[in-house]
Order: structure tokens, then C-alpha cells, then sequence
């Protein structure tokens, strides 16, 4: 059986390792504490946060059936949000999300999708990958406190597309489309709340503002207490990427207060993550890359749209051409 490497354990990355693990003796290495990448979750003031993806949708047949299974094991559950758009804080459009076309989330919270497709997987936490090093035809790797595995006969790279140009070999066939594509960061801002914040909606798409996202996150299946998840919008995060996170927080929570008209003496606690590399648009590029003379590929949402299904697809479809 041949050995691979897989470097993050993110969807793409699970999702490869399920798809070939017939085949492959499978190792993922994962510089966090969790598994799921973007779709993450994190706790404040006892309350667990969203603050990566915020659902899903199912269009493909393959992500729809393996959906299907993780509903059954209760792993996800459809959240039928009353949703609206706004213009600034006016708004301009609502309508009930239904079972007719879902909007999936993890419970009790996104990670748990991470959780449940790594059940079964060989996944080393707390290794950050910082160098590939090839030597008979095989491949080692070296982490940032210098320790090295392998050798393995297959590597998989699943980072972000700027995190997996910079541990690829110029050499590699799809190295200059990888170096082409650029990610769009985000702030997410969590607000742990003492009361129900009364919106009018339980989801809402900002335009015209300096956030693009509004949720209450406790409105979700399985979740408790009060608390709001606010996106920044790309453009803006862009922007003040380098700024004091604190001053970053602060306007983050005037802006939604002026969107949403939020009481501000709600706010019981507030955390911000900063997301470097959060989304993209679709592409045109391959949903994965694969290097046959190197024995070295490279997949995840950035080959196709910033999205879970994407992730899901790539890290799929890149499986289905190893195995062949």
C-alpha cells in the first residue's frame, strides 16, 4: 500500500483521506488543535461561535448523499433562518429559508464536521509543515521545531493557496495557477449577548456597509443562549488586515450597532478572529493539481469557490484520480 501525506486536515483534506483510504495509508498533519480549517468554531464567555463558515448548501449528488449520512448520525441539521438583505441598515428584501433548499450546519456547532470526518482518520495536531524535501523518489517532511516524517511515497498539500505556493517546488506543473490565486481576507467578530437582540431577521447579507454578514448564531439548531456572528467584508478587512485588532473590534461593534440598531449594553463579552485567507470567487482553474512525476498534488475551495462544498469536492475529486 502506498504511503501519503496529507499537509491540514480541513474538508479538502478529509475528504481526500476518505476517498482513497482503501488504497493509501494516509497521514494528515495539522498545524491547530482541531480539524475543519474555516469551518471552525471557538468558544466566549461560554458560548460556542461560528466564526468561520457560517452554513452550507448540497448541489453536487456525492456531497448530498454524504450529507444525508451525517444528518442521520446528527452531525448536521438544517437551519431554516428567516433571512433578509440589507442596504446599510434598511431592508430591502426577506424570505424564510426552507427545507425546499437547505442550509446546512454543523451541531452543536460547524466543528463538528471537522470532528466527525476525522473519526476515522490518522491526524497529527500541532505540526505546522514548513518544508518538503524529496530524496529516492520519496518525500519527507519537516515541521517548525525542526522534526521531520516520512518517507512517503505521495504528498497532498490542502493549505490555502498562498500557504501551499510557498511549500511547492517551482518545478511543480500547476506551481504558477497556484501562485496566480489570491484569497480574500475577513474579520469575524463574535458577540456573546445577555438577551435575546430582538432582529427582525436571523440572518441577514449587509450591503453598502462595512460588514457583510450579520447572524444570530444561537438562532442555529443546538445551540443555547444569546449571541450575534458579524462578518467584515473583504474589501474592508483588505484594508485594516495590519491594524490594532482591539481598534479593528471597536468599529466592527459600532457598525453592526448602527446596522442592526443592537442595544450595545447587550453585549456581554466580544472576540474578533482575523481570517487571512478566507474566500474567493469561482474559478476557472482545475478542481485540484496532481503531479504524477513528482508524486505531489494539491487541492482545496480555492481550486473552485470559497465554499464547504468546494473543499468537499476538490480534496473528492483529486482522490478519485490517485486511485485511478
Amino acid at each position: 500500500m502506498k504511503s501519503i501525506a496529507i499537509v491540514g486536515a480541513g474538508i479538502s483534506a478529509l475528504s481526500l483521506a476518505r476517498q482513497i483510504q482503501s488504497q493509501f495509508s494516509c497521514q494528515l498533519f495539522e498545524k491547530s488543535a482541531a480539524p475543519g480549517g474555516r469551518v471552525a468554531s471557538r468558544t466566549v464567555a461560554e458560548q460556542r461561535f461560528d466564526h468561520g463558515a457560517q452554513f452550507f448548501t448540497a448541489r453536487t449528488p456525492a456531497f448530498k448523499a454524504y450529507i444525508r449520512q451525517l444528518m442521520a448520525e446528527g452531525y448536521v441539521a438544517d437551519w431554516q433562518a428567516h433571512f433578509a438583505e440589507l442596504d446599510g441598515n434598511v431592508i430591502t428584501a426577506s424570505r424564510q429559508w426552507d427545507e425546499e433548499f437547505p442550509h446546512y450546519v454543523g451541531v452543536p456547532d460547524m466543528a463538528a464536521i471537522g470532528r466527525a470526518m476525522a473519526k476515522t482518520q490518522a491526524v497529527q495536531f500541532g505540526t505546522e509543515i514548513v518544508e518538503l524535501h524529496r530524496e529516492d523518489k520519496c518525500w519527507q517532511l519537516i515541521d517548525s521545531a525542526g522534526e521531520t516524517y516520512g518517507p512517503f511515497d505521495w504528498v497532498a498539500l490542502t493549505l490555502p493557496a498562498p500557504q501551499t505556493r510557498a511549500l511547492l517546488p517551482s518545478q511543480f506543473s500547476g506551481f504558477e495557477a497556484i501562485s496566480a490565486t489570491e484569497m480574500k481576507p475577513c474579520y469575524a467578530l463574535m458577540l456573546s449577548l445577555k438577551a435575546d437582540p430582538d432582529l427582525p431577521y436571523q440572518a441577514a447579507l449587509v450591503k453598502n456597509a462595512d460588514i457583510s454578514w450579520v447572524s444570530v448564531n444561537s438562532s442555529k439548531p443546538g445551540r443555547q443562549g444569546h449571541s450575534l456572528l458579524v462578518h467584515a467584508t473583504n474589501n474592508w478587512a483588505r484594508q485594516h488586515l495590519n491594524d490594532d485588532i482591539e481598534c479593528v473590534k471597536r468599529h466592527m461593534i459600532d457598525t453592526v450597532v448602527a446596522v442592526t440598531g443592537l442595544d450595545p449594553q447587550l453585549i456581554e463579552a466580544a472576540d474578533i478572529k482575523r481570517w487571512v485567507y478566507a474566500n474567493l470567487p469561482k474559478q476557472e482553474q482545475p478542481a485540484f493539481y496532481l503531479d504524477h512525476e513528482l508524486q505531489l498534488a494539491a487541492c482545496g475551495d480555492w481550486c473552485i469557490k470559497g465554499r464547504v462544498e468546494s473543499a468537499f469536492n476538490s480534496g473528492m475529486k483529486l482522490g478519485q484520480a490517485l486511485m485511478q
